[in-house]
């Protein structure tokens, strides 16, 4: 029988750009924030919070890569997200395609899974968190 580990492989937050205010410069909060937890050997959960905009594609793009090639089954939890840019919900489409079975969508919010109808309709997306449910589910 196998010990569960828990690891957290990358963390990613983006401060935001410096925006003007009068005179002054000021730091806007973080936009967003990515976080990456394997629960178990087989399972990666991609946590995304805040606002998946133009500035948080290109991470996203890497560390969606990263796991589409990892060879876990992929857990992308939406549940904090507040916005989402068209091409991010396409990255995730893409990610079906390279690697079917393996990706799942859990808890968006109603914004966020009304863009996901339209552009990446072969999505799993479910409200469970659990990564033996996404492992059990998928035929790999």
């Amino acid at each position: 029988m196998s010990t569960r580990t828990s690891t957290t492989r990358r963390i990613v937050t983006h401060t935001g750009a410096l925006s003007r205010v009068g005179a002054a410069t000021v730091a806007r909060a973080p936009r967003y924030r990515l976080d990456v937890h394997s629960p178990s050997r087989r399972c990666s959960v991609l946590r995304a919070k805040g606002d998946l905009d133009m500035t948080a594609r290109a991470e996203f793009a890497s560390t969606l890569g990263d796991l589409a090639y990892s060879g876990d089954h992929v857990v992308v939890d939406l549940s904090e997200v507040t916005f989402m840019y068209s091409e991010v919900a396409s990255m995730l489409a893409d990610a079906v395609h390279i690697r079917p079975g393996r990706f799942h969508v859990v808890a968006p919010t109603r914004q966020v899974r009304m863009l996901l109808d339209i552009l990446a309709p072969d999505l799993d997306v479910t409200d469970r968190t659990e990564c033996d449910t996404a492992g059990s589910s998928s035929a790999a």
